[in-house]
């Protein structure tokens, strides 16, 4: 029995990678009948002790599974392609929603997850009225000055919160920018009790961002939250509660939809 090795870059920068890849792109087209080690070390052109320390540590992730000498594709990579789909939809789901949403709609909603004490943006839906001063889909900002990142640290307990920042240098965009865990801390208390989040003008002069945590599990952390961006002026004359309230709407119905949250 014979498979052709797939086309992976013969020049990659981590071989042990490439390698691995083309592993499972083997497996996953030999099917149900899997592959021995020998048969993939052969279809590679590889040594069969190298290759079976590739397998043994996918094997080991999950990746890959065992049965009768032969190997097929593991249980992760299902839980893996499940987390893609799953963010797939959220994105689309995002944007459906922010355009149904009746101000939303008409101004810059951004969707982002928390990584250490950055925020990433993955989603950027711009209405009738965006501000082309708000984060990209790829952005880094720090999360002490954005309200997405507030959000989600006002999810997470303070001892957590005081741990992550313990020792780190809070960079300032604006005069307004919060400039200290002290500070944050009691930011973040104020928006709990508010029930949102708010960076006003932290990021930018001139430019305010309303923010709420997507909930999936009560009482946990959340991973995501979305936010809308408007100009200071028009924030100061819009009903904050009806923004708030829409967000609200869609943080819940892009949250797990077996969670109580969403129920």
């Amino acid at each position: 029995m014979s498979f052709a090795e797939p086309n992976h870059n013969a020049h990659s920068p981590v071989p042990a990678i490439t390698r691995a890849m083309a592993v499972l792109d083997l497996v996953a087209a030999a099917g149900q009948a899997g592959l021995s080690v020998p048969e993939i070390a052969k279809s590679m052109d590889l040594a069969k002790s190298s290759t079976a320390n590739i397998c043994a540590t996918l094997e080991a992730e999950g990746m890959l599974r065992r049965s009768e000498g032969r190997l097929a594709l593991g249980r992760r990579i299902l839980s893996l392609a499940g987390d893609y789909l799953r963010s797939a939809d959220q994105l689309a789901e995002f944007y459906d929603l922010c355009r149904k949403a009746r101000l939303i709609s008409r101004e810059a909603a951004r969707l982002a997850l928390l990584d250490g004490t950055d925020v990433l943006y993955l989603a950027r839906y711009e209405g009738s009225n965006p501000i082309r001063l708000t984060a990209n889909i790829g952005d880094r900002f720090p999360a002490h000055v954005t309200a997405t990142g507030k959000a989600i640290l006002s999810t997470l307990p303070d001892a957590v919160v005081e741990d992550r920042y313990r020792g780190k240098s809070f960079v300032s965009f604006t005069a307004k920018s919060l400039k200290s865990a002290t500070e944050l801390m009691a930011d973040l208390e104020e928006s709990r009790l508010r029930g949102y989040t708010m960076d006003d003008e932290e990021t930018n002069v001139g430019v305010v961002c309303f923010a709420v945590p997507v909930i999936n599990i009560p009482g946990e952390p959340a991973k995501f939250a979305v936010s809308a961006t408007m100009l200071k002026a028009k924030a100061d004359e819009v009903d904050k509660t009806e923004i708030v309230n829409e967000l609200q709407n869609i943080a819940r119905a892009l949250a797990n939809p077996l969670s109580a949250s969403s129920l």
